[in-house]
């Protein structure tokens, strides 16, 4: 009875030292530091982030332990399940959108009847046959959309295009006039060495004027933040820019808007050293 007895508790300290050493290794793998950091992560943001699930959730639904995953639309999709992807265009937009869900910056929406009306008066957008859009964002001082324009016949061995592209709306400050600018085609190219007629000037790209502006050096010095920059549509509707990127969304080219609308948030600065310039000169007319 004695030795059965022994038997017994030497199982049971066998399992316990197994349990303890368990946890401790559990508590240090990678796995337990990314939920540690995600988890320190999600506290400092008035949302909660289940590290499990990349689900924002409120406070109250936290406490109340009541929520649905997947009909929330902050849900983002967690790396396993990345590589579940059937294509690599699938993997590199649900990559985008968990960069906009999870980032501070963004806010997810819905359009207003006034905020579609901007979109679908917008130049850009009418360039299509048709468009339908997703996943709309607010941001600071404007919004964006992943529109997915409608091409019909595009190509002799394509019918149709179809595919979600980024597109950035954004309030500018004291700028005036209508323009329209893409990428200019081989022809235009060749031709604008004999000829370049354009108001606005920017390397490589095409402008269309639909209201002139009465301050082009303005509007001109605004271009300069997109020097170099490929793939884009620009549009501007006095105080309103709008940017989109010609093939699906991606997460650089997320970033590569983000960086050109940083230094349009700056631009305050160059068209009040524009206006201070014009005033300038304006005295100098009275006075001499």
């Amino acid at each position: 009875m004695i030795i059965f007895i022994y038997i017994i508790g030497g199982i049971g300290a066998i399992f316990f030292i197994y349990y303890f050493f368990s946890v401790y290794k559990q508590s240090n793998s990678a796995e337990h530091k990314e939920y540690k950091r995600k988890l320190k992560e999600s506290l400092s943001d008035e949302f909660i982030i289940d590290p499990e699930t990349g689900t924002k959730i409120t406070l109250e639904e936290a406490e109340s332990g009541h929520w649905v995953a997947h009909d929330n639309e902050f849900r983002t999709v967690p790396e396993t399940d990345l590589e579940k992807r059937l294509t690599e265009d699938e993997k590199q937009a649900e990559i985008a959108l968990n960069y906009l869900k999870e980032n501070k910056d963004y806010r997810r929406t819905e359009l207003t009847d006034e905020q579609f009306d901007v979109f679908d008066n917008t130049k850009t957008l009418n360039n299509y046959d048709d468009w339908s859009y997703s996943n709309p964002f607010s941001f600071e001082n404007g919004i964006l959309i992943l529109p997915a324009p409608e091409l019909h016949g595009m190509t002799y061995y394509q019918d149709d295009y179809k595919e979600s592209h980024l597109m950035f709306w954004k309030k500018i400050k004291n700028t005036n006039g209508h323009y329209y600018l893409r990428e200019k085609s081989t022809a235009e190219k060749i031709f604008d060495k004999f000829r370049n007629d354009d108001d606005l000037r920017l390397k490589d790209y095409e402008s269309f004027t639909f209201k002139r502006s009465y301050d082009l050096i303005k509007i001109n010095k605004l271009l300069e933040n997109f020097e170099n920059q490929k793939g884009l549509e620009i549009e501007i509707n006095d105080d309103n820019i709008f940017i989109k990127i010609l093939k699906l969304i991606s997460l650089e080219d997320i970033k590569r808007i983000e960086k050109i609308l940083k230094t349009l948030g700056n631009n305050g600065g160059c068209c009040a050293t524009t206006n201070f310039h014009n005033l300038f000169l304006f005295s100098r007319v009275l006075f001499f």
